[in-house]
Formats: structure tokens, sequence, C-alpha cells
């Protein structure tokens, strides 16, 4: 009978406390909060990278911690997916009100109409926090009316579209098991690479060459121009011109020295007479079987499960210049036809706190989009040389172009070192060629 009492009592105090807009009733001593009846609930629904979903409970569960009526659904969606797919489901509602993608997605992004340009507290928590290289690439300059790029454009704005999560590049990683102290010149590489791939191993009496265990490697293959970009650099190319922001041209003209270096001296050493994907380097280096790949933090997770003992150091120079690599961010955006832009923008401006950071290192090991002299409220990234290392590779870094026609420049550079690698293709002839079909897919584009 006490315990019915008890009951009835407490249901009679929620009609009265609804009555009386109060949240607590004490009873016998005891005081008993009824707050969270009567806070309206809130959900937003997030797109990120994480098929295993344990980084995402764990944000989640902090995020809650300081906004515990906002419920986060998460959805694992691939980063360069989910710009595609926001475009079919999110006027149906089934899309996402954050969303993650890769730096090169942002033009196109707010070009589709698919972002939603952060409030300007946002822009001051990420001025006086994150990465300067992050914030310049999710800053853009953009014309809504005339969908423009250009700055001079007459109702050009300069705003902040995303928040970068992680900033990244290519580096040169080094199995510590067969490598004591890594390279720092590209011409010691291909010297020893040669020695390493004649010795004959095994009961066969086959050389590594022809086991196709090559000294040098990359985790993608010899025609992806994000990962030849420093190499590029080192002859003096930078697509779009010295600022990386004139789609007028590419200037593949640029490339020819390049292209020369491609076939006659690197080809021989990483790849024989193989064609540019034929090579499995990346396959070879996981099992711990050669010394050196160009990889990027996307394969931490990766190299980590494979109990490899491998350490990450910045590329080596080349014809004594240094190679300089795309830098890029991992962002996260608003969707811009969100039901709940405001809680959306709350878990994109939590993302940069030290706490989120924090998991990202911890689940994902990737660096911190954060100033460099913030990196120590992360523990464990000071201390860690794969992060270090990074952060050194970025400070000689060309950011990767933000104009959309970035999207038109990536197959043609792939066609153009295909064709000199593999086919023996003239070096003028194929960089005019490439030139030509930019030229092409971006005029289509715009008609």
């Amino acid at each position: 009978m006490k315990k019915l009492l008890l009951v009835a009592f407490l249901l009679l105090s929620v009609v009265t406390l609804a009555a009386c807009g109060k949240k607590t009733v004490t009873n016998e001593g005891t005081t008993i909060d009824f707050g969270d009846i009567f806070v309206k609930k809130s959900k937003i629904r997030v797109w990120i990278d994480d098929e295993q979903g344990d980084y995402m409970k764990a944000v989640i569960a902090e995020f809650n911690k300081k906004y515990p009526n906002i419920i986060v659904e998460h959805q694992h969606m691939g980063a360069v997916d989910a710009r595609e797919r926001l475009k079919t489901f999110g006027p149906s509602g089934n899309g996402a009100d954050v969303f993650q993608f890769p730096h090169d997605h942002l033009a196109q992004a707010v070009l589709e109409d698919l972002v939603y340009a952060l409030p300007q507290s946002t822009k001051d928590l990420l001025n006086a926090r994150a990465h300067e290289l992050g914030l310049s690439i999710a800053t853009v300059a953009y014309d809504e009316q005339a969908k423009s790029f250009d700055p001079a454009s007459p109702n050009s704005v300069e705003r902040v579209y995303a928040v970068p999560m992680s900033v990244e590049s290519v580096g040169l990683f080094y199995n510590k098991d067969l490598v004591a102290t890594p390279a720092t010149t590209m011409e010691a590489i291909l010297t020893a690479g040669a020695a390493w791939n004649a010795e004959e191993v095994g009961s066969a009496g086959l050389t590594r060459a022809e086991q196709g265990l090559y000294y040098f490697n990359t985790s993608s293959h010899w025609a992806d121009a994000y990962f030849m970009q420093p190499f590029l650099s080192a002859f003096d190319f930078t697509p779009f011109g010295e600022k990386l922001n004139d789609p007028s041209a590419v200037g593949f003209a640029d490339t020819v020295d390049a292209l020369k270096f491609f076939v006659e001296d690197l080809k021989p050493v990483v790849a024989g007479t193989a064609g540019v994907k034929d090579t499995k380097g990346g396959e070879n280096f996981e099992k711990g079987l050669v010394p050196y790949i160009i990889a990027g933090p996307w394969m931490h997770e990766t190299y980590q499960k494979a109990n490899l003992n491998y350490g990450v150091a910045q590329m080596p120079t080349l014809n004594g210049k240094e190679m300089k690599t795309f830098a890029g961010a991992m962002m996260a955006a608003v969707y811009k036809y969100s039901d709940n832009v405001s809680d959306a923008i709350k878990f994109v401006e939590f993302l940069n706190s030290d706490i989120a950071m924090q998991l990202q290192y911890e689940y994902k090991t990737k660096l911190p989009a954060l100033k460099e002299s913030l990196l120590s409220g992360v523990p464990g990234v000071l201390e860690d040389s794969r992060m270090t290392s990074m952060s050194d590779q970025l400070k000689t870094s060309h950011p990767m172009p933000t104009i959309p026609q970035v999207t038109y420049y990536w197959a043609p550079a792939e066609t153009m070192i295909t064709e000199v690698w593999n086919a023996g293709k003239a070096y003028a002839e194929a960089a005019a060629a490439a030139e030509t079909s930019y030229v092409t897919l971006r005029d289509l584009s715009a008609n």
C-alpha cells in the first residue's frame, strides 16, 4: 500500500509540477528532479566516416555531457560519398544535419547549395583555435547570385563553411625493422632502391624486383596526381598557377621535365616494366616486406591493425628542393536545409573542442586541426613522432586547390602520366593533350 501511495504521489507531483512550472519536489527529505521530463529533446543526424562506430559513440557521449537534450544519431558514411548522397537524400528529409567530406569537395558543395554558412560566433571560435591551413581551406569567398568564387565578384562575401577536423598530407612512411634512419633525399632512395631490387632472395633465386618487392612504393598508384604532386613540385609545377586558383589553365606544359623524370629515373626503381597500377606496393608494405611507401594518415588504422613497426618522416628532397605535398583537411559542415541548424552548429563546434580532438587522435590517429600552440591540450600528440612529422610536412605543403575546377584536373593528370609511363607517349604531346582534356571538361561543366 505504501508503494502505491508513493507512485500516486509521484504522478500527482508530475501533474502539479507541470502546472506550476517547477522541476523538483521533496518527499520525506528526498528531492526528486523531474527536469528531464520537461526539457524538450531535439535530434540531429550526423554522417561521419566511422564504420565500426566506436569513435562516434565516444564523441557523442562527451557531446551529451554538455548538451544532454540533443539526441545525436550517427550513420556511417564514407567522407567521399557524403556530398553526393546528401544531394539525393537531403531534400526528402532522409539526409544528414551534419556531414563530413574532404577538402576538395567544399567548393562543389557550396555550388550545389548544400552547405550552411557558419555564423560569426563560429568563425570567431575557429579563428582562435583552428589550424591556419585548415581554416583557410574552410573559408571561401563566394557570390551566391553569380555563383562565382571570384573575390572581385560584386556580391562576393567571405564566409566559413565548415569546421576542419583534421589536417593531412601524404608523407614518407617507413618500416623501422628495415630502415634505421629514413632517407632525406630522393636520390638516396633511388640509389638504395636499385641495389635492393637487384638482390636475389629466397630459394627460387629471384631478385626482389622479379618478385615485385620494390624498395619504394605508393599506397595509391604511380599516376595518382595527388600522390605525385610532391615530385611535380620539385620541378616547379603547381596546377592552376602559382597561387593554385587560376581556372583558365592548369599549366600542364610545365610538367614535361617531371614526366621525363618519372619515366627515366623513377619507373625503373619502383615498377620496372610494370604499369602505373600493376605494383602491389601497398600490400607489400602492410605485410612488412618492403622499406618505404608514400601514404597518408588514413592508413594508420590499417598499419596498426597489421602490427606493423613503422614510422613517418617528411618527404625527402629532390633536385635539392623540398618535395611539397598537397595539404588538405577533413571537414564537417551543416546541411543548409537542416531542420535543426542550431543544434547542428553546436555539434560541429564541439568537434573543434580538445576532447573531440583527443578522441579523433585516439581512435583515428589523425592530426588535430588545431593551432600548433594548442596541441598540448591533446595528450599524446606532441609525443607521437607520426603526428609531429605530419605537422612539419604541412609547413612546406601547398594548400589543396579549392576552386571548383579542380574536379576536372585529376583525370587528365592521371591519363597524362599513364600514357608516358605505360605507352611511351611523348612528354610534350601528353601534356598538351591533358590541357585540352581539362579545358573540354571545364567548359562542358559551365554549359
